[in-house]
C-alpha cells in the first residue's frame, strides 16, 4: 500500500514538473534560454518534502571545469551560499566528485550516506548545513547532446534506489527534451528571421508563385524594379506580371516544363515590362517549392536585373573590339608592358619584327624581348625608364626586332590616376626617317661648330704665348733651375693646342676636293699606320674585301682620319674587355658594294668584339664632347668629327652595339659613277 502511495505521488510529481516545462517551452521568449528551463525544473523539485538541495552543472565552452548554471534549495540557506559551497564542492575532488563523474562516464553516480564519505569535506558541510544524507548526480543528454549533470540532494539515507532512481532518469529526460526543444525554437526563430530580413532587403526580385502560377510574395526589389506594389500583384497569374508580351509564350512553356517534371530548378533570361511601359533584362533562377505530402506546390524566382550590366557590357565590349582592331592594325611593334617589364600583350607587327610566335613574347620581359638579351646582373636602362612612369622618346637600336627604332614610352593611368602598365610604340626609322635625323643632327653640328671655332681661337693665342715664354724661359735657364716644370709647361701647352686644333677641324669644312680612291690601298695604308699598335695589343685584323669592289669617290685625307677614330675606339674597346692577349682580341673589316636607291656606294663595316655600348647611350654617341672613356684619355670629339667627315663626303656613318657583345660601325662611301 505504501508503495502504491508512493508511486502515485511520483508520478503526480512528474506530471507537474512535465506540465511546468511543457508551460516554460509555450512562453518562450527571446530573453528565455537553458538557465530558466534549469531553474524551473530545479524550482519545481524542491516541492518534494524530501529534496532539500537541487542544482544543474555544465562543462562551458573552452572551461576545464564544472559551473553550476541553476540551483533551487528548501532550507533557510542564501541561494549565494549555496551556489559559493556548490563550487567549492567541484574544486575540492574534481576526479571524485558525483557530478564529474557522471559527466564524464554519462551514467548516474548515487552516494548513499555522504556523513560516512570523509574523501568530500565540503560535502559533508553541505549534508549538516541542509539535513541531506544521499545524493545523485544524473547526466541530462538528449540526441546525443550532453547538456549537463542534474544533482539532487534528498535527506533520506539511501534514497535514491528502484523507481526514485526511475522517476530522476525520467524527469531528467524531460528536461534534456526540454533543452533540445528550446535550441531548435531557437534556431527556427533564427532562420525565420534571417529568411524574412534576406527577403526583404536582398538586392534582388524575389517571387513565389503557387503550383497554379499564382503570386503570393513580391519583396520590396521585385516592387522597385516593376513599379508594381505586393498588393497589386497577389493573386495574378506571374507570366502576365513578370514576362514581356512578346516573349511571354516561350518562357511560359519552359517553366511549365519544369513544374510537370522531375527538374528541381530552372535557370532562363527574360524581358520584363514594368508598370511605367519600361523594358528591363532579368536573369531568373527558379526554384521548386516542395510540400512533405502533396510533393511540388510551386516556385520560388529570384531574379537579378541585369539591364544596365548588358548595356555597359555591350559598350565595353565594342571599345574593347575598337581598341583590338587599332592594336592589331598599326603597322609599327607596339607594346603594353607592366612597371616591372613584364609584356601583356603584343601586337601582330612585333611578333614579326621579333620573328617570334606570341606565346614566346607575352608574359616575358620586354628587355629580353627587344634587346634580344642581357649580361648576367645588367641593368637595363628601358626597363629603368618604365619603372619611373615618364614619357619619354628616344632613338635607340632594338637588337630583338632586327633595327633601329624610334620608341615612345607612354604610362597608361588607371581611373584612380596611379600608373597601372605602359605603352610602347617602336616606329621603324625608315631611310626618309633616318636622313631627317641626320639633317637635324648636322644642324646640331653645325650650330656646335661655330661654338667650337670661337673657343679655339680664344684659347689659341694665349696657349701660343704660354709655350713660348716657357721656351724662352728654357733657353736661357740654366737646366738645374726648373727645366722638368718647363718641359711640362710647353707639354701641357701642346697638347691644350693639339685639342683646340681639332676643335678647328671640326668646325672647318674642308676646301679640298674628292677624288677616286682604291677603297683595298686605302685601308691598307690605314691599317700600316696601326698595326704596330695591334701587334703590341695582340689585336688581328680580318679584312674582307669583295674582287670587284668600285671605286670610291672621297677626300682620302678625311676619310682615314674618319678610318683611325674607328680604330682607336675599337682598340680601346678590346683592350677593356682583354687586358692581355687573347684570341677573341678581333677587329673585323669587311667591304661590298651597295645600292642606296639608284646611287652606288661601298659599305665599310668595321666590328670589333669589346665591351659594347650601353643602350641608352648609343643616341649620345656622336654629340661633341660625349665620351664613354675615362677622364684624360678621349676629349669626345672623335665620332663626332667622323660623322661630320663622313657627311661632308656624301656618305652615311652609324652606329650598332650590343652591350658586353659587339660593336660595329658602318661607313656608306659613294663611288665614281655616283655622282
Amino acid at each position: 500500500m505504501i508503495d502504491t502511495e508512493k508511486t502515485i505521488q511520483l508520478l503526480e510529481r512528474r506530471y507537474r514538473l512535465l506540465r511546468t516545462i511543457s508551460s516554460v517551452n509555450t512562453d518562450y521568449s527571446p530573453g528565455h534560454g537553458h538557465t530558466f528551463i534549469l531553474d524551473k525544473c530545479c524550482t519545481l523539485l524542491m516541492q518534494d518534502s524530501e529534496y532539500c538541495l537541487c542544482w544543474v552543472g555544465r562543462l562551458e565552452a573552452g572551461q576545464s571545469s564544472i559551473t553550476p548554471v541553476a540551483l533551487a534549495t528548501s532550507t533557510e540557506l542564501a541561494e549565494k551560499e549555496c551556489y559559493m559551497l556548490v563550487e567549492q564542492v567541484l574544486l575540492d575532488n574534481i576526479a571524485s566528485n558525483p557530478v564529474a563523474k557522471a559527466l564524464n562516464t554519462g551514467k548516474p553516480v548515487t552516494i548513499a550516506d555522504v556523513i560516512n564519505q570523509n574523501s568530500m569535506p565540503t560535502l559533508q558541510k553541505i549534508a549538516r548545513m541542509t539535513d541531506f544524507r544521499s545524493c545523485c548526480a544524473m547526466p541530462i543528454t538528449y540526441h546525443d547532446t550532453r547538456y549537463g549533470v542534474l544533482a539532487i540532494h534528498s535527506e533520506k539515507i539511501n534514497a535514491f534506489t528502484g523507481s526514485e532512481l526511475e522517476f530522476v532518469n525520467n524527469v531528467v529526460t524531460d528536461i534534456g527534451s526540454a533543452l533540445y526543444a528550446n535550441d531548435i525554437t531557437n534556431r527556427l526563430q533564427i532562420e525565420r528571421d534571417f529568411t524574412s530580413e534576406i527577403f526583404d532587403t536582398v538586392q534582388a526580385l524575389l517571387v513565389s508563385i503557387s503550383h497554379c502560377g499564382e503570386i503570393l510574395s513580391f519583396n520590396s526589389m521585385a516592387e522597385q524594379v516593376t513599379g508594381f506594389t505586393e498588393e497589386e500583384v497577389k493573386k495574378k497569374y506571374w507570366v502576365d506580371v513578370l514576362m514581356d508580351k512578346e516573349s511571354r509564350r516561350h518562357d511560359q512553356q519552359l517553366v511549365s516544363r519544369v513544374l510537370k517534371n522531375s527538374f528541381s530548378d530552372i535557370n532562363f533570361q527574360s524581358v520584363l515590362q514594368t508598370k511605367d511601359g519600361n523594358k528591363r533584362t532579368i536573369d531568373w533562377h527558379g526554384s521548386i517549392r516542395q510540400h512533405i505530402e502533396k510533393g511540388k506546390v510551386g516556385m520560388v524566382l529570384f531574379g537579378t536585373d541585369i539591364t544596365d550590366m548588358l548595356a555597359t557590357s555591350i559598350a565595353l565590349d565594342q571599345e574593347r573590339d575598337k581598341w583590338q582592331n587599332i592594336f592589331s592594325a598599326m603597322q609599327d611593334p607596339l607594346l603594353i608592358v607592366t612597371r616591372q617589364g613584364i609584356i601583356l600583350d603584343a601586337n601582330p607587327a612585333t611578333l614579326a619584327a621579333a620573328r617570334k610566335e606570341r606565346e614566346d613574347v607575352v608574359g616575358k620581359n620586354v628587355c629580353d624581348i627587344l634587346h634580344g638579351d642581357r649580361q648576367p646582373g645588367a641593368i637595363c636602362p628601358l626597363e629603368v625608364q618604365i619603372s619611373t612612369g615618364i614619357s619619354r622618346i628616344l632613338e635607340t637600336e632594338l637588337h630583338g626586332l632586327h633595327g633601329s627604332y624610334l620608341l615612345t614610352i607612354s604610362p597608361l593611368h588607371k581611373f584612380d590616376g596611379d600608373i597601372d602598365a605602359v605603352l610602347l610604340l617602336a616606329r621603324d626609322l625608315t631611310e626618309e626617317e633616318q636622313m631627317k635625323a641626320e639633317a637635324l643632327r648636322a644642324a646640331q653640328l653645325a650650330a656646335t661648330g661655330e661654338l667650337a671655332a670661337g673657343v679655339a681661337h680664344e684659347i689659341n693665342n694665349p696657349i701660343n704665348g704660354i709655350i713660348n715664354y716657357a721656351q724662352i724661359l728654357k733657353d736661357i735657364l740654366p737646366e738645374d733651375l726648373g727645366g722638368d716644370y718647363l718641359n711640362n709647361i710647353v707639354l701641357e701647352g701642346k697638347r691644350v693646342a693639339s685639342i683646340t686644333s681639332n676643335l678647328l677641324d671640326f668646325s672647318r669644312k674642308s676646301e679640298d676636293s674628292p677624288e677616286p680612291v682604291n677603297a683595298a690601298e686605302l685601308l691598307d695604308h690605314c691599317l700600316q699606320l696601326v698595326n704596330h699598335q695591334f701587334n703590341r695589343d695582340g689585336i688581328t685584323i680580318k679584312l674582307e674585301l669583295d674582287k670587284d669592289i668600285p671605286t670610291l669617290l672621297c677626300n682620302p685625307q678625311q676619310i682615314q682620319q674618319v678610318l683611325f677614330n674607328v680604330f682607336s675606339n675599337a682598340r680601346y674597346a678590346l683592350n677593356e674587355k682583354y687586358p692581355g692577349h687573347n684570341p677573341d682580341k678581333i677587329i673585323e673589316i669587311r667591304g661590298q658594294p651597295f645600292k642606296r636607291g639608284d646611287k652606288g656606294y661601298v659599305r665599310l663595316n668595321v666590328t670589333d668584339r669589346g665591351t659594347g655600348i650601353k643602350h641608352d647611350i648609343l643616341d649620345r654617341l656622336m654629340d661633341p664632347f660625349f665620351s664613354t672613356k675615362p677622364s684624360g684619355q678621349g676629349t669626345g670629339l672623335g665620332l663626332s668629327i667622323s660623322h661630320g667627315l663622313v657627311k661632308d663626303n656624301a656618305g652615311y656613318f652609324k652606329i650598332s652595339s650590343k652591350f658586353g657583345s659587339h660593336t660595329t660601325i658602318t661607313i656608306d662611301l659613294p663611288v665614281t659613277d655616283s655622282m
